[in-house]
């Protein structure tokens, strides 16, 4: 059996956004906005200080941030 290597890569930093509330059931009402390219070498908490400065952006309230990180595996 060969060793499996492990070989981050960059990854996406996604915000959830509340952008209404259903009228019917009163549940917020979800919408994504996504940030490709984010370096695999980048620390969690510099992507979440950089998130948090851009959430001050957003028109819609936050509901959470998610970092999705990509890897590719090799023998």
């Amino acid at each position: 059996m060969a060793t499996v290597v492990t070989v981050p890569r960059d990854s996406s930093l996604q915000f959830r956004l509340v952008v209404g509330t259903n009228p019917e059931t009163g549940a917020p009402i979800i919408q994504s906005k996504t940030f490709t390219r984010v370096k695999a070498a980048a620390l969690d908490q510099n992507v979440y200080d950089v998130a948090t400065a851009l959430n001050g952006l957003q028109k819609y309230p936050l509901s959470e941030i998610r970092l999705e990180k990509e890897s590719q595996l090799t023998e």
